[in-house]
């Protein structure tokens, strides 16, 4: 578990390694935020001072002043698409015109004469490139936004485009309107006359066709009307005599004379007659039971009583005669209102087709003035609305004089340029670090080529605390041996020292690439050595070049060729360096061949070394070009590898130590060198250079 808890990945990076990315690519970054500064300073000083105006216009459709007989809302509802419509033409050349006419007539021309129409043409095209209108969020307020060098001009553009987008706003409808009033008034008088022609048609046929009556209808309707009341008075008054006819019939073909005839009985003579017969029958009754049939005054009674029974008799066949010719009469009454109401019918069916043209005629007349009111309302109206025409929109806000600019927009301007400057300089610290492909911490060491790390050579003029002139490398450990740069040597060769394996009797110093500062290494590693009192070699292997042969200044008459050929002795090819007292088997001529360098002969050298010296230290050609060098690298104890600091890449090292540990060679850790130590954390936090500033009390110059 503990295990995998090492091997987690972090999420985020360690800040100490960030914070040592950023000051070893500080003046990278200070370079790069000072470009940014600088140019932000640039466009700041260069940059025209642009003033910024606004005015603002609420669209809202007005009620016309007029009252008018069209349906619907008097203010309708504006949705968004109308509002861009507006915007749009708000935005459109011909209300920057308008604008820029109506500038001219408030204002001189540059040249102080009026505006010619070359320059008003210009001015509205200034106008409209100066605007910008947009709406104020969801609202139907518009801003007209006018930005332009003058200040002034500013102001007024905004101020004079939307007055004059409001003037564009009457002129269209007093356009319309004065459209509609030609169209109408030229339609006027034809409709006028014909709505008279259809009224005087109307009025002719109907006085053709008898169609007028005092109470609005036509004389055959009330004829037939009148005919109709009269039937049917005529036909009750036929049927109740009728039935007084019948029902005294009835009565009589009962056997009872017709006494009880309602209309007899209700006869004032019968009745009179009815009563001198009860009289007299009661005296008939008295005489009758006193005197016999042939006594006078019975007879003269009962004589008396027939007469007046007869005369009852023939009242009521009077009474029921009349009856009859009651009946009579009315039947002819109804029969000739019957007549008379069917000759009126058929004139009805004639007046109905000619009623039936009349409506026809009637409903011309009617949409014949219909449409000329109609058209006559609207000529009173359009003529009205010409006059008292607003626009659907009003001018909410007026600009003013800008008395600051609004661009370049200097604090915002300086936020953002210094907000580029840093990200630009935090990006090309990151960008350097991703492109770098030098080895130069000792993390790279560690992580990306797998080696140990055996410490880092900084520049002899970084390490020193003295300035001006210095001494050679080589020299300045023997003159300086408390120093920080000489206590860089004595901490590889303790590094060495105490590696595990082969005790450190014979090490090669090589590298993948020339002038990574082997020689340099070689020669100040020995003579720190040497001044220790260790007896020490410096073997010059490089045969090419000669760097340490030269460095010493080896000219002598036996050298490391012959020495390796056996034609001369251990004694007769090294010279002793009398500062340190370091032996140098060196090389004195380049020109000499190489073919004494054999595995064998390197070999058997180095064992001669090991017998007489307690360090040998080989300074080897570079590994990549020079073949040889695998040679004495394999023969020797410990081989320290050097890359030069942020130089060599990442691809050579890893290429020369795989060829090193295929040959056999036995590497013992890897050193950086010319190493600035005057940046901070050079080579990481896990080396001393880390925290130079803490240790410089220790070391003495």
């Amino acid at each position: 578990m503990a295990g995998a808890q090492k091997s987690a990945v972090p999420l985020l990076p360690d800040p100490g390694l960030v914070w040592q990315a950023f000051r070893r690519n500080l003046l990278l970054f200070v370079a790069v935020v000072g470009a940014v500064l600088a140019l932000t300073a640039a466009y700041l000083a260069t940059a025209p001072r642009i003033y910024r105006a606004q005015s603002s216009i609420l669209i809202q459709p007005t009620s016309d002043p007029v009252e008018t007989t069209e349906p619907g809302d008097a203010r309708p509802v504006v949705n968004a698409d109308q509002v861009d419509t507006e915007i749009r033409l708000i935005q459109s050349p011909f209300v920057s015109e308008i604008a820029a006419r109506n500038y001219a007539q408030n204002f001189a021309s540059p040249d102080g004469d009026r505006f010619t129409e070359e320059e008003i043409t210009a001015l509205a095209g200034r106008m409209n490139a100066a605007t910008i209108v947009a709406r104020s969020g969801q609202s139907r307020v518009v801003d007209v936004i006018a930005q332009d060098t003058d200040p002034s001009f500013a102001a007024s553009a905004a101020n004079l485009v939307a007055e004059a987008y409001l003037q564009s706003q009457v002129r269209v409808k007093v356009g319309d309107t004065e459209t509609s009033a030609s169209f109408i008034n030229a339609r006027l008088s034809e409709l006028e006359s014909n709505a008279l022609t259809a009224q005087a048609a109307l009025d002719n046929y109907r006085a053709e066709r008898g169609l007028i009556s005092g109470t609005g209808g036509t004389n055959a309707e009330q004829e037939v009307s009148a005919l109709n009341q009269q039937l049917a008075v005529a036909r009750a008054d036929l049927a109740e005599k009728r039935g007084r006819y019948n029902a005294a019939r009835q009565q009589l073909s009962r056997g009872g004379g017709g006494a009880d005839v309602g209309a007899a009985l209700g006869s004032g003579t019968i009745s009179g007659l009815r009563a001198q017969e009860a009289t007299v029958s009661a005296q008939v009754a008295v005489l009758r039971e006193r005197y016999g049939e042939l006594y006078p005054e019975r007879r003269q009674a009962e004589q008396e009583l027939r007469e007046i029974r007869q005369r009852i008799q023939e009242e009521i066949n009077r009474v029921l005669s009349n009856l009859d010719a009651e009946v009579q009469t009315a039947q002819s009454r109804v029969s000739s209102l019957e007549g008379s109401r069917a000759g009126s019918l058929g004139a009805l069916t004639v007046t109905g087709r000619a009623q039936t043209q009349l409506n026809e005629l009637q409903q011309k007349a009617d949409v014949a003035q219909a449409i000329y009111r109609s058209f006559l309302n609207r000529s009173q109206e359009t003529e009205a609305l010409r006059d008292s025409a607003l626009p659907d929109a009003r001018i909410s806000a007026r600009a003013t004089v800008p008395r600051a600019p609004s661009s370049p927009n200097i604090p915002l301007t300086v936020l953002i340029g210094g907000f580029l400057a840093f990200v630009g300089g935090f990006g090309a610290v990151g960008t350097a670090e991703y492109l770098r492909r030098g080895i130069q911490t000792r993390r790279d060491v560690e992580k990306q080529l797998g080696l140990r790390y055996a410490g880092a050579v900084p520049t002899l003029k970084s390490a020193a605390k003295k300035s001006g002139p210095l001494e050679a490398p080589q020299d300045y450990v023997l003159q300086h041996p408390h120093s920080l740069f000489t206590e860089a040597f004595r901490s590889i060769r303790t590094f060495l020292s105490l590696s595990p394996g082969k005790r450190a009797r014979v090490i090669a110093i090589t590298s993948a690439l020339p002038r990574e500062g082997k020689t340099t290494t070689a020669a100040c590693l020995a003579r720190s050595t040497a001044a220790e009192g260790i007896r020490t070699v410096l073997v010059d292997a490089d045969l090419r070049r000669r760097g340490s042969s030269e460095i010493f200044g080896f000219d002598h008459e036996h050298d490391i060729h012959d020495l390796l050929a056996g034609t001369a002795s251990l004694a007769d090819c090294v010279v002793r360096d009398e500062a340190s007292g370091l032996d140098v088997l060196g090389s004195s001529n380049v020109d000499r061949p190489l073919t004494s360098i054999t595995e064998e002969r390197v070999e058997r050298l180095l064992e001669m070394l090991r017998e007489n010296y307690d360090v040998a230290i080989i300074d080897t050609a570079p590994v990549l070009g020079v073949a040889e060098s695998r040679v004495w690298t394999n023969c020797a104890d410990r081989i320290l590898l050097l890359s030069q600091w942020k130089k060599t890449s990442v691809r050579a090292v890893d290429a020369a130590a795989s060829m090193l540990i295929e040959a056999g060679g036995k590497i013992t850790g890897l050193a950086v060198t010319q190493v600035d130590i005057r940046k901070y954390a050079s080579t990481g936090d896990g080396d001393v250079y880390g925290y130079a500033k803490k240790f410089r009390g220790y070391y003495t110059d």
